[in-house]
This record gives structure tokens, sequence and C-alpha cells, in this order.
């Protein structure tokens, strides 16, 4: 079964990032700031739509080399 947990590298960058959104006075550093984010956020969901895709293909190889 898959477990999800926050390793301590990802807890730490996430508290850093939510510190420095908190801190931040000016509208233009907190727009970069989100396009960042939303770059990364779209990063991260290509690659695990590809690991998915790619365990798939793995899955029915293996299903038609057993029936076979």
């Amino acid at each position: 079964m898959l477990q999800f947990e926050m390793s301590p590298e990802e807890a730490f960058w996430q508290e850093k990032m939510i510190r420095s959104i908190n801190d931040c006075n000016s509208m233009s550093e907190l727009k970069e700031m989100a396009i960042l984010l939303a770059k990364i956020a779209t990063m991260r969901q290509v690659a695990i739509k590809g690991l998915v895709k790619d365990a798939m293909d793995l899955m029915g190889k293996q299903v038609h080399s057993i029936s076979d």
C-alpha cells in the first residue's frame, strides 16, 4: 500500500515558503513567488502523470507476457 509521508527536507522547504509568503510586503514579489509555485506544481503533476503512465505500461506488458 502506498504511504505518503513528508520528508524533513520537504517540511523545511514548505515552512520556508510559508514564512516567505507571510513576510512578503511587495505585491510584485508575491506574484513572482506565486508564479514559481504554480510552475513547480505543474512540473510535479507532469512527473506524476509520467510515472503513472510508465507503471501502467509496465503492468500491461506483464499481463500480456503472462497470458502468452
